[in-house]
């Protein structure tokens, strides 16, 4: 993926969180998480795998009819905690930037959704 697909991507994500992720839904955040889910998982990159993982976690425990939602908001701020790593790494700023922004996002939301 082309570092403006990337930018572009990351731009749409931050964008449909920011309203929060109850707003956003479960039908709108599916095909998200699906995405960046492929993305990172094709990307071959092992400090991406655990990312990965997880979406796939996240994306399974939302499809469920009954899901928890503390499981869930746990799962928002570790990815939160993991996508706050890979900014920290050696990437471009302006990626670095908008990966902090995510990161920041979705740990506000898992710890709103987790009650801590």
């Amino acid at each position: 993926m082309e570092a403006n697909e990337i930018r572009a991507a990351l731009d749409s994500t931050v964008a449909s969180l920011l309203g929060g992720v109850q707003r956003l839904g479960i039908e709108a955040a599916l095909p998200v998480i699906e995405g960046w889910e492929g993305r990172l998982a094709a990307s071959g990159d092992p400090e991406l795998a655990p990312v990965a993982e997880n979406l796939g976690t996240l994306r399974v425990e939302l499809s469920a009819s009954d899901f928890d939602q503390a499981t869930v908001g746990r799962l928002l701020a570790t990815l939160g905690d993991q996508v706050q790593r890979v900014a920290n790494s050696d990437i471009q700023i302006e990626v670095a930037d908008k990966l902090s922004q995510l990161s920041v996002l979705l740990s506000s939301e898992g710890d709103s959704l987790s009650g801590e």
